[in-house]
C-alpha cells in the first residue's frame, strides 16, 4: 500500500508518520510530497517506508495529485498532515475497500482530540433552534449526515450509534482516504492558489464523475485537533470567509446547485463568530481577574 502526505513540513508531520508506522498494517511506501523551498523541513525523516518527492509548486491539491502519479501500489491512501490515524484504522479501510468492489473510495470517521468525539457531533443547541438551523441551510430535508446540505455545506457523518457499518455519502473529507489506484484522479483540479477550501467536495465531484461510488466506514477513526472560527483574529476570519466563499461558489456550479440559503450560512458562521469573540473577550483573564 502506498501512502500520500501533501505537507508543507509542519511540526505535526512527525508525529502523523510515526502514528502510521504504528498501525496493525504499515504501508510499503509513504510519499511525502512538499514545494522546493520547503523540502529542508523534512531531511530529517529517517523512517525506511518514508521517500520524499520534491514539488515545483505548492498547494496541497497539485502536490497530492504529483503524490498519485508516483504510488507504486494498488491501493492507495492520501493523508492530511495533521493527523492521527487508529492503530486499526488502515486495516478497516483496506478490508472496507476490497470487500466493496473496485469503483470505491472509504474514508474513516474523523474524531477530535480535545473532546473524543466527532468532529461532526451535532452542536449541543436547544432542539428547536437546531431545527431551525438546519432548516435554513437545507429546507424542509433538515439535517441529512452524508450529504452536501443547499447551503453548499458538507454534512458528516457522526460514528456514535453507527455500529461500525458503512455508508453511501455524497462527499468525502480530503484529510484521509482509501483509494484504488486506478480510480484516483491525477489533476489539479483546485482553481484557486492559497488554502484548498472545500477541495474535498470538488474532489468528491471528479471522484463520482469518474463512476466511484464513495463510503465512510465508522469502523474506522482518526483523530485530529480542529480549530474553532474564534480562534481566528478578525480580518483573518474574514479573509478566510472570502477564501470560503469564493471556493463554495464554484463547487455548487460544479453539483449544478444554486440557493440562496448559502447567505444564511454566512450570516449564520459571522454572527456564531462575534458572539464567541465577546464571550470570550468577557472571560478572559485581565490583569489576574475575571471579567
Amino acid at each position: 500500500m502506498t501512502l500520500v502526505i501533501a505537507t508543507l513540513g509542519g511540526e505535526s508531520l512527525k508525529a502523523t508518520i510515526e502514528a502510521v508506522n504504528r498501525g496493525s498494517i504499515v504501508p510499503s511506501e509513504i510519499l511525502v510530497c512538499i514545494p522546493v523551498n520547503e523540502v529542508r523541513k523534512v531531511q530529517n525523516l529517517s523512517y525506511r517506508n518514508v521517500k520524499e518527492l520534491v514539488t515545483d509548486g505548492r498547494g496541497q491539491v497539485a502536490q497530492r495529485a504529483i503524490g498519485f502519479r508516483n504510488a507504486s501500489h494498488d491501493a492507495v491512501m492520501q493523508l492530511d498532515d495533521d493527523i492521527l490515524v487508529d492503530e486499526h484504522c488502515i486495516e478497516h479501510l483496506l478490508k472496507t475497500l476490497r470487500m466493496l468492489g473496485t469503483r470505491v473510495a472509504v474514508a474513516p470517521s474523523l474524531m477530535s482530540l480535545s473532546t473524543g468525539e466527532s468532529v461532526y457531533k451535532q452542536p449541543d443547541r436547544n432542539k428547536i433552534i437546531r431545527k431551525v438551523y438546519y432548516w435554513l441551510m437545507n429546507g424542509s430535508a433538515g439535517y441529512q449526515p452524508g450529504k452536501i446540505d443547499k447551503s453548499g455545506s458538507a454534512v458528516g457523518i457522526d460514528p456514535k450509534n453507527a455500529n461500525n457499518e458503512s455508508f453511501d455519502v455524497e462527499w468525502l473529507a480530503g484529510a484521509c482516504i482509501m483509494h484504488y489506484r486506478d480510480n484516483l484522479v491525477l489533476d489539479n483540479f483546485y482553481p484557486f492558489e492559497g488554502k484548498a477550501y472545500h477541495e474535498d467536495v470538488i474532489h468528491s465531484y471528479h471522484l463520482k464523475s469518474k463512476g466511484i461510488s464513495l463510503k465512510v466506514d465508522s469502523g474506522a477513526r482518526c483523530w485530529l485537533d480542529s480549530v474553532p472560527s474564534s480562534g481566528y483574529e478578525p480580518l483573518e476570519y474574514l479573509r478566510n470567509l472570502a477564501s470560503d466563499y469564493r471556493a463554495r461558489k464554484y463547487s455548487m456550479r460544479l453539483y449544478s446547485r444554486r440557493s440562496l440559503r448559502i447567505y444564511c450560512f454566512y450570516l449564520a458562521s459571522y454572527l456564531s463568530y462575534v458572539c464567541k469573540k465577546a464571550n470570550g473577550l468577557k472571560t478572559s483573564p485581565r490583569n489576574g481577574k475575571s471579567r
